[in-house]
């Protein structure tokens, strides 16, 4: 294993504050290296107000966020990433996420773990491994041997756990990055999409939750192929749509669509400005068709501006019972967090005029700008003196481990309005 220089770094009460309650990045304006010159990957010791190391990070040349925390406390050597991957492993055998019928789930969510800007989701027996910092970049080889010691063939300690709770094994392992550091990685010789165990190619994985069939884009799609943190928020709209004209708007693959039409809504009508995702939501129906749901609902799929279409619904009076506006995030940087909140709101109050009294409507947010306070405000200001009941969803399912407040991005609202 590479063995990487250590950098000393001093930060303020503030950002100890922040490291102390597991907060696992410091920002360029508290990195003051001096005159030091960090590469990526160098081992960064910080240092609090009583002069004592208090964290261990690895320096990220290529982001606004330069240090990313290890766990703590740590040696960081080539046992610290194969025991903290067993550890995140590990722990989904205790959560009983996995069943017969449920075999995409998160296997390691980085920050939260011990492993900052590294992603494990697994789709049955496809597993894909996405990493969103160069940070990483001295030790992939490391990241990838932790990983595919779990692959089919190999024999890792507690595999025997993971067949007991229904976590399949991957035949294949696929190997992503995040657009910031794709650049430094090809230059190192990886590739995006690249298969680091197994040979086969197929451009699919296809997985169930809780009974559905779906395919994940494993080597191109958005993330890691499929959002499996809205798993829950899916099953409350299969719970709600029996016998309901349903809208999802900007629907991507289709997961609300399918789960509302399990559901036994009468219609679902998906939205989307993007061909390519409306062709996966036909997909999906067509791998669904068994279910009686899914074959007596009608299904509507129209390419356009979301916001467009729904001022056209309002004024041919096309209404519905069940709503879900889970638009991809308005904010992905501070600067963007004005702009995102009147799209949100603009977005919740034109798709509430397009409900029947007394409909429904799902209001989410990924983005991690937008705290959960915040987002409740923007619902209630779209909406007021419209609201007849609002439930909290806001939160994610158990394997998508969040240990710190901007981990914790996905919040939802469920509207009952007059």
């Amino acid at each position: 294993m590479h063995a990487p220089e250590i950098i000393k770094l001093h930060v303020d009460e503030r950002c100890e504050y922040r490291l102390r309650r597991e907060m696992p990045w410091i920002f360029a304006k508290h990195a003051d290296f001096g005159k030091a010159t960090p590469k990526a990957g160098d081992l960064v010791a910080v240092y609090g107000k009583r002069n004592q190391c208090i964290r261990l990070g690895l320096y990220d040349s290529a982001s606004p966020i330069p240090v990313r925390i290890l766990g703590a406390p740590c040696t960081f050597d080539e046992s610290y990433i194969r025991d903290r991957l067993a550890a995140a492993v590990t722990a989904r055998t205790a959560m009983h996420i996995a069943a017969p019928d449920t075999n995409g789930l998160r296997m390691l969510s980085g920050e939260s773990e011990g492993l900052p800007g590294l992603v494990i989701d697994a789709f049955a027996q496809t597993w894909v491994l996405k990493v969103y910092s160069n940070c990483w970049l001295p030790y992939l080889n490391e990241v990838i041997a932790a990983a595919t010691a779990y692959g089919i063939g190999n024999d890792p300690i507690g595999c025997s756990a993971l067949d007991a709770a229904y976590i399949s094994r991957p035949k294949r392992i696929v190997l992503r990055f995040g657009r910031e550091c794709l650049p430094h990685y090809q230059k190192a010789g990886f590739a995006e999409g690249s298969l680091v165990f197994g040979d086969d190619h197929t451009p699919h994985a296809e997985f169930l939750e809780c009974g559905a069939k779906f395919h994940a884009q494993v080597f191109k799609g958005q993330k890691t192929g499929f959002f499996l943190d809205q798993r829950r928020n899916r099953q409350l709209i299969r719970s709600l749509a029996g016998g309901k004209k349903v809208l999802d708007i900007c629907c991507y693959s289709g997961g609300f669509s399918i789960n509302a039409a399990i559901g036994g809504a009468s219609a679902v009508w998906s939205l989307d400005g993007d061909k390519h995702a409306l062709d996966l939501v036909q997909k999906h129906y067509d791998l669904n068709a068994d279910q009686p749901g899914v074959a007596a609902a009608e299904h509507v799929l129209q390419k356009c501006d979301m916001f467009e279409w729904l001022e056209r619904a309002k004024a041919k009076k096309n209404r519905f019972d069940l709503i879900i506006a889970d638009p991809p995030s308005f904010a992905s940087s501070q600067a963007q967090i004005p702009a995102a909140e009147k799209a949100y709101m603009r977005l919740f109050a034109a798709a509430a005029d397009c409900l029947v009294p007394n409909g429904q409507i799902l209001c989410c947010s990924c983005s991690s700008h937008i705290g959960s306070e915040k987002f409740a405000s923007l619902v209630e200001r779209a909406l007021k003196h419209r609201t007849l009941d609002a439930l909290d969803y806001t939160g994610l399912p158990d394997d998508h481990v969040a240990r710190f407040a901007e981990a914790r991005y996905l919040k939802a609202w469920l509207l009952t309005i007059k």
